[in-house]
C-alpha cells in the first residue's frame, strides 16, 4: 500500500518538528510494509510575508486529487492560521478529534493523577455552533442586516431587521444543523466502537440554550441505534467540574464547537501541557489534517530545544486515519516507553536533550517493541 501525504511544514519550529514526525512515520512504514510519498508545500506566514503566495484552491485541489491526508507543522498565528480554516473548509473536515492522555513521566496539574487515569478523547463538530460567520453589529436606530452561510453541512440565509435605541450591540448567532449534529454522533458511535470504548458522555447546556437540544435529540436518536455502546449527557457546567476532579470517568466526549474548543483546551492542561497536544481535523470519507496544537515558537527556532511528541503524536493519528492501526499504536506504545524509562528528555521535562534526539529515541524504541 502507498500513501501520498501532503506537508505544509509551517512556521517556527515547525520544520524541524515534522523532520522528527516523518522520521517517526517513515520507519513504521518501513516495519510495517507500506509507503508513503510525500508532497510538501511551503505556504504559512513566513512563505507569504516573503512572497505574498497564498494557499489557493488549485493548490488545495492539487492535494485533493492525488493525496490520502495532510501532515503540519506548526503555524504562526498571522497568516498561518487562515491555512489551517482554509484546509477544514476545503476539505469539510467537520470533526476536531483530540487524544487526551496522560503519557508516563509526565506532570499534570491534577496532584495524584496517573497515566491510567487520564485516558480519553474528545471528538468535537468542528464546522457549526458559534463559530460560523454570523455576527456583527447594529447601531443606535434602524438596521438591516443580510447574512448567508454556507458551511459543511450548513447552508442558510438570514436576513435581519434590528433596531436598537440609544445604544450599540454586538451579536454572534450559534447555528447547528441536524445533518451536522447527525454526522458528529455518528462518527463518534464508530470511534468509540473501533477503538473498544464502552461509553460516550455528550455534552451541551441544553437546560438553557435552545439550539442544544437540537445536538442533544440528535444524539440520542443516533445513540438508540447502537447495541454495545452506553451513553449519557452532562451539561457542559459539570463536565468542566467533572474533568478535573474525575478524569478518569470520561472515555469518549462529544461536543459541539464552542464546548468541544474549551473542553479540549482544559484537556490539554491536565494531559500536562501543549507539547503533549495532538489533533485532528477530520473527514471520514475525505481527506484529514493532522498536526499538533500548539503554536509556532518563533524565537525558539533553529535551536534545536522543542519537544517532538505533539507532532510525532499527530503523524501516529494520521497513520491511524488511513488504515495503518497497528503503527499508530505502537508509535503511542514507543512514545510512552521513552518517557516512562526517563533517560530521553527534551528541556520542559527538565532534560538536556535535543528534538532529534527525542526522535531518534522514539524511532529506535519503536524498532525495540515491534514484532
Amino acid at each position: 500500500m502507498k500513501y501520498n501525504i501532503a506537508v505544509f511544514p509551517g512556521d517556527g519550529v515547525g520544520p524541524e518538528l515534522i523532520n522528527e514526525g516523518i522520521k517517526i512515520v517513515e520507519k513504521a512504514a518501513e516495519l510495517d510494509k507500506f509507503e508513503v510519498e510525500w508532497s510538501s508545500y511551503p505556504h504559512g506566514a513566513e512563505h507569504y510575508l516573503e512572497t505574498k503566495e497564498e494557499l489557493n484552491e488549485k493548490i488545495l485541489k492539487d492535494i485533493k486529487n492525488s493525496c490520502n491526508a495532510i501532515y503540519c507543522g506548526t503555524f504562526d498565528i498571522a497568516n498561518g492560521q487562515k491555512i489551517s480554516s482554509l484546509i477544514r473548509e476545503y476539505f469539510n473536515q467537520f470533526i476536531s478529534l483530540r487524544p487526551i492522555k496522560l503519557l508516563p513521566g509526565v506532570e499534570s496539574p491534577l496532584a495524584g493523577k496517573t497515566h491510567d487515569e487520564i485516558d480519553l478523547v474528545i471528538i468535537r463538530e468542528n464546522s457549526e455552533d458559534f463559530y460560523v460567520k454570523a455576527g456583527g453589529r447594529a447601531k443606535n436606530g434602524k438596521n438591516r442586516h443580510q447574512l448567508e452561510i454556507e458551511n459543511g453541512a450548513l447552508k442558510a440565509k438570514f436576513g435581519l431587521s434590528i433596531e436598537t435605541k440609544g445604544n450599540e450591540i454586538a451579536y454572534q448567532m450559534g447555528i447547528i444543523s441536524r445533518k451536522g449534529c447527525e454526522k458528529a454522533a455518528k462518527y463518534a458511535f464508530e470511534y468509540a466502537k473501533r477503538k473498544n470504548k464502552s461509553k460516550i458522555i455528550s455534552v451541551d447546556k441544553a437546560s438553557i440554550m435552545d439550539c442544544y437540544s437540537l445536538w442533544r435529540e440528535c444524539f440520542e436518536k443516533i445513540g438508540k441505534e447502537q447495541n454495545s455502546i452506553e451513553y449519557g449527557f452532562e451539561l457542559i457546567d459539570a463536565a468542566v467540574i467533572n474533568l478535573i476532579r474525575q478524569p478518569e470517568k470520561y472515555q469518549v466526549i462529544a461536543a459541539p464547537n464552542m464546548f468541544g474548543d474549551i473542553l479540549g483546551d482544559l484537556g490539554t492542561a491536565i494531559q500536562g501541557g501543549l507539547l503533549f497536544a495532538a489533533g485532528g481535523n477530520i473527514n471520514p470519507e475525505g481527506i484529514s489534517m493532522f498536526e499538533p496544537v500548539h503554536g509556532s515558537a518563533a524565537k525558539l527556532k533553529g535551536q534545536g530545544i522543542v519537544n517532538p511528541i505533539a507532532t510525532i503524536w499527530a503523524g501516529a493519528l494520521m497513520l491511524d486515519a488511513i488504515g495503518q492501526h497497528k503503527s499508530h499504536d505502537l508509535i503511542i506504545k514507543a512514545i510512552e516507553s521513552v518517557l516512562k524509562d526517563g533517560r530521553t528528555k527534551t528541556q520542559d521535562l527538565d532534560g538536556n536533550n535535543t528534538t532529534s534526539e527525542m526522535g531518534d529515541a522514539i524511532a529506535d524504541k519503536l524498532i525495540e517493541i515491534h514484532d
